[in-house]
């Protein structure tokens, strides 16, 4: 009768871990918008992810000044109810690109964003959640290691505006808590005057997207 305690208990414990992963995938019906996930520990969602990715700016003026048009980005976000219909993301994010001007380099580009999301999870409780976001942030930009100065290049050496992120991405969540993250990202900004158009009519736009993917753990 002894021998078979363990064997007992062990059913047990593999059924439960079962019945929790089950929890995570099966909401469906009337429950997939249910506003609690009981397979975490949260009951809602609480994740945490970093990665990289890359950038490009809108406007002609800035793809015409960063070599490629194309610059590196990297990124840490806090989601606040991953498993529910309605999440909150607070992100950071940096962005470096190398910058040209009259066709020869001119120092790095350095870029830091501080942003607000709300996000519609569209699958919630389910390993697969395609979302869409938008929210606003704070963009500033510093000009490192220029070789020319601002009344040569029209460039100033920094700049502080508000954006407006919006986009779409899907996250793939294993039971086990992991999560891989992909997303795209367009960014509006206003009121930035960091470079001067050539024809000398205004500020160029530094509107920019994101392609990017992150790894990351939900509790």
């Amino acid at each position: 009768m002894r021998s078979k305690i363990p064997a007992v208990a062990a059913g047990l414990v593999l059924g439960g871990g079962i019945a929790m992963a089950d929890d995570f995938v099966l909401h469906e019906g009337p429950d997939l918008y249910a506003w609690r996930e009981p397979g975490l520990i949260t009951g809602f969602g609480l994740g945490v992810e970093a990665g990289a990715g890359v950038t490009g700016f809108a406007g002609q003026t800035m793809r015409d000044t960063v070599p490629g048009a194309i610059g590196g980005l990297w990124n840490f976000r806090v989601m606040l109810g991953t498993h529910l219909p309605l999440a909150l993301e607070l992100g950071y994010l940096g962005e470096a690109s190398n910058i040209n001007v009259f066709g020869a380099p001119n120092g790095t580009l350095i870029g830091t964003t501080a942003e607000g999301d709300l996000r519609w999870n569209i699958l919630p409780h389910l390993k697969f959640d395609p979302y869409i976001f938008a929210g606003v942030g704070y963009q500033r930009y510093d000009v490192q290691n220029a070789q020319l100065s601002q009344a040569d290049t029209g460039m100033r050496p920094n700049d502080n505006s508000v954006e407006i992120p919006m986009g779409l991405g899907a996250s793939f969540r294993d039971p086990s808590g992991f999560i891989l993250d992909v997303r795209g990202t367009y960014r509006q900004e206003l009121d930035a005057n960091l470079i001067q158009n050539p024809n000398g009519n205004g500020f160029a736009n530094l509107s920019w997207w994101e392609a990017s993917a992150s790894l990351g753990y939900e509790f």
